[in-house]
């Protein structure tokens, strides 16, 4: 009978260990999974913030070759403006001679009969004002 109260001692110290032991590998187990929380939370946000870089890297490199375009686009528009502008001054240019030589009576057809025969446009106009008669100037024939 003495054994038994011995036997009973030792499985009440065996569940005590083990209970003990429980708690340890419990702990050990917490401590291992906040160590690996901790470590992949420290990965992940390393990850992010190199995403974080590259995007903005990205985002500066678009930035950067949108203002070139953007400075290209420009000196193309005021190249095309100017030669725009340098073609309407010609024009004008052009259109402010032909008026004046409209106003004197040299129309580029006479210009060129002026300058085959050598004479002034105020001769050949005289000439072609003799062909025509005004009906005042005419004599009239009822008297």
């Amino acid at each position: 009978m003495c054994r038994y109260a011995e036997a009973h001692e030792v499985q009440t110290q065996a569940q005590e260990m083990e209970i003990h032991e429980r708690e340890k590998y419990m702990e050990e187990r917490n401590k291992k999974v906040i160590t690996a929380e901790a470590t992949l939370i420290t990965k992940q946000q390393n990850e992010m913030n190199a995403l974080k870089k590259k995007l903005e890297t990205n985002l500066n490199e678009r930035l950067k070759l949108r203002e070139t375009e953007h400075s290209k686009l420009l000196q193309r528009y005021q190249n095309v403006k100017k030669e725009i502008d340098s073609q309407q001054q010609i024009e004008k240019i052009k259109f402010e001679k032909q008026n004046q030589n409209a106003k004197i009576g040299v129309t580029p057809k006479t210009q060129v009969n002026i300058s085959k025969l050598g004479q002034s446009p105020n001769k050949s106009k005289l000439g072609s004002g003799n062909k025509h008669h005004s009906p005042a100037s005419k004599p009239s024939h009822h008297a």
